[in-house]
């Protein structure tokens, strides 16, 4: 490749994996950040001949004022400043890369470059941001290495002369040379870069973290469509097909798995009802008496509910061994949201989290909800009972009081859970499908059966106008989703005397094969209902039909669907080890990094006791082994010390003849006496050099030469050899004696 094509290309790639990093994240607009991309791809042609660069300077100038007063203009009015600035240094890098004339061009170039890869580090939280860091390094390795070849071309260079003085001149001979860089130039370099993205990765997760929360306190969340702190019936659309991950949990495979039950992922209650809208009362009580604990930098609460015994072991280190022991545990890292709840499977009993996560303080909300302010994804356990009790607990546990908190809360004799905007014909129906029916199990059960058998689920929502929107479900429209049916189970429930509240969250998710998580997505976004069972506590019930509420499902089996979940692997880590990534999260490494060199410890060590005890088992087969392996080395260096020759495609090991042995003695003489033969100087010119000492070594590297190499065999010249080394070591006596 030519070395100036060569340079412009390196240059080229590291600009635009800084603009990348920067615009991928989403902070940057579309139309900026698209028009952006497509701007720089096109300042690769604009260059001489097909443009002068005079004839445009004054119009980038303008548009350069232009923009900047934009720019000021937008950020004093909107606020957001990073954002803003952002798209301005993507003007400023357009600019640039269509006025690249000299050296000092392409230098600050690079700079904006770096400038927009620090941008990037706080607006792009995805992993495009690390893609484009590793492209980046190796890219500037390239570059800056060409760029201070290429300056000195130009800038030291001085071809043509004058008797007065030096006179710069074009260098673009050289810049077209294919000489000056090549393959192994790229290769050797690139090698050396990602060897420092190592070294710099490993120092990263070595020194002290403190996560990102510590710097930033919120990042923007995510408003989803189908989950939100309140129900309007009627409010939300088409829902079902957003794959938007909104949080990632770990869990045990044969719970979590593609083949197992799908689980409802918690997150608001609600027990108001009032024309079409879900809302938490003022009524409602605490949720249910949250106790906490902070030890070690971690925090731990813990459901006490009255009505109901649960596990609550001592703090210590084994404390989650027996709370794994009696629930089910699942690590979730949660999404930056527009909501501060948190979300636990089915039945969530006990939320354990780092303490340096909450910079604000911990929330504890009405019907049992755990909410905790959180700008940045955020990492938590949470310990839930996943299994109803059973059901003849429930049908015995019809008759009893209200939900712990509200006969404290609200007086005896008031009933939270009465709709009077409930219609009649609603009243009524509840009556008709619960008759004759003696619990509440039953009576819930009923109406679960009469929804999913008499309405149909549909995401194409209807405006009911005027009429009350449950009664419209029940009798007009007869269609809706899980909002309409969870509603519709709330009113026909408590019109009969069953304690309702409606819930919020999420239903299922894609199973992740390759690190074993459940990644809960947007349109995995859910609305059921909890019934009160004294005893017993709340119980999920779910009246949406199984086989129409999760149209994403488990995730497909094809190439194209687990290449997908690859992919969101590849997120998942990122952000767990690199944006999220804090001092628990290193101290958790070490502890795995020094389980394994532990684990691998003791195997090497039971392999080394096993070979030992087998090895004094068998002696006599070991000593046997062993010499077999002595002698089998001992021969095969013997065989290394003579020289060797192919015959015949067979290697023979010849001797040395008696005239090489004189001629090696003759050498060892000389060298002693001073006269050694140099490197890479030849016995003949060996010879030469020292015709005047010794004058019958030219003849003896002749008999040297046809006996060693020349295959003749002459009975004379034996006799010869040892003549002549005899009086070649008479003449170094000789001038040894004289000295």
């Amino acid at each position: 490749m030519r070395f100036a094509v060569a340079h412009k290309t390196a240059t080229y790639l590291m600009v635009g994996f800084a603009l990348v990093a920067m615009v991928g994240g989403g902070g940057v607009g579309p139309v900026f950040a698209l028009g952006g991309v497509i701007a720089f791809a096109v300042s690769w042609f604009w260059e001489p001949p097909f443009i002068r660069y005079e004839k445009w300077t004054w119009v980038w100038t303008g548009l350069s004022v232009f923009a900047l007063l934009y720019s000021v203009l937008t950020a004093v009015a909107t606020g957001d400043f990073l954002g803003v600035g952002a798209q301005f240094l993507v003007w400023l890098v357009i600019v640039k890369a269509y006025n690249r004339r000299a050296a000092r061009d392409w230098q600050q170039l690079y700079l904006l470059a770096f400038l927009m890869l620090v941008a990037g580090s706080v607006l792009n939280a995805d992993l495009t941001f690390g893609l484009c860091f590793l492209g980046f390094v190796i890219s500037t390795t390239w570059a800056l290495t060409m760029f201070h070849l290429r300056r000195e071309m130009e800038e030291n260079l001085l071809v043509k002369h004058s008797d007065q003085a030096s006179e710069r001149v074009e260098v673009k001979r050289i810049l077209e040379s294919k000489r000056i860089v090549n393959a192994r130039f790229f290769v050797g370099t690139g090698l050396l870069s990602f060897g420092v993205f190592l070294a710099s990765a490993a120092a990263f997760l070595a020194l002290p973290r403190v996560g990102i929360g510590f710097f930033l306190k919120t990042r923007p969340g995510m408003t989803l469509a189908g989950f939100s702190d309140g129900v309007k019936l009627g409010g939300h659309g088409v829902i079902k097909n957003d794959p938007t991950v909104v949080m990632r949990v770990e869990i045990d495979p044969t719970i979590g798995g593609r083949e197992a039950p799908y689980i409802h992922w918690r997150g608001v209650a609600f027990d108001q009802y009032i024309k079409g809208e879900w809302s938490r009362s003022k009524l409602a009580p605490p949720a249910f008496g949250i106790t906490g604990e902070a030890v070690h930098g971690v925090d731990r609460y813990y459901a006490v509910w009255p009505d109901q015994p649960r596990v609550r072991p001592d703090w210590n280190e084994g404390a989650d061994k027996v709370l794994d022991a009696h629930y089910t545990r699942q690590d979730v890292w949660l999404e930056p949201l527009d909501s501060d709840v948190l979300f636990g499977a089915s039945n969530p009993l006990t939320y354990q989290y780092a303490h340096a996560m909450r910079p604000r303080g911990e929330k504890h909300s009405h019907n049992d909800e755990f909410r905790l302010d959180h700008g940045t994804t955020v990492h938590y356990q949470v310990w839930s009972e996943l299994h109803p009790p059973p059901v003849e607990q429930l049908r015995a546990a019809s008759a009893g009081p209200l939900p712990p908190g509200f006969e404290t809360y609200l007086g005896p004799g008031v009933n939270p859970f009465w709709d009077p905007a409930i219609t009649p014909r609603t009243r009524a129906k509840a009556v008709e499908i619960t008759r004759g029916l003696t619990n509440n199990y039953d009576r819930a059960s009923a109406i679960v059966a009469w929804l999913q058998k008499d309405a149909t689920y549909t995401l194409e929502l209807a405006d009911p106008g005027k009429q009350e929107p449950i009664d419209f479900f029940l009798f007009d429209r007869k269609k809706g989703h899980c909002e309409y049916f969870a509603s519709a189970f709330a009113i026909l429930a408590r019109a009969v005397g069953i304690p309702v509240r409606q819930v919020n969250g999420f239903l299922g998710g894609e199973w992740n094969e390759y690190k074993g998580y459940v990644a809960v997505r947007a349109g995995d976004a859910h609305s059921w209902d909890e019934v009160y069972f004294p005893g017993s506590g709340w119980v999920t019930f779910d009246p949406t039909p199984s086989a129409s509420i999760d149209e994403l499902g488990r995730g497909g089996t094809g190439w194209t669907a687990r290449l997908s979940r690859m992919m969101d692997t590849l997120r998942f880590q990122w952000s767990k080890w690199v944006i999220e990534y804090d001092l628990g999260s290193q101290m958790s490494l070490f502890k795995g990094i020094g389980s394994a060199i532990k684990s691998a410890a003791v195997a090497v060590k039971a392999a080394v006791v096993w070979a030992k005890n087998r090895a004094l088992d068998h002696l006599a087969i070991t000593i046997g082994m062993a010499s077999v392996i002595a002698i089998a080395i001992a021969w095969r260096r013997r065989r290394r010390r003579g020289l060797a020759m192919v015959d015949g495609g067979r290697r023979v090991v010849r001797p040395r003849t008696t005239i090489a042995t004189l001629y090696d003695r003759v050498g060892k003489q000389l060298a002693k006496a001073g006269h050694a033969r140099r490197s890479a100087e030849t016995p003949r010119e060996h010879a030469d050099r020292l015709v005047a000492i010794a004058p019958g070594l030219g003849e003896l590297v002749e008999l040297y030469y046809a006996a060693e190499w020349g295959g003749t065999r002459d009975a004379e010249a034996e006799p010869r050899a040892v003549a002549l080394a005899a009086a070649i070591r008479a003449t170094l006596d000789a001038r040894k004696r004289a000295a």
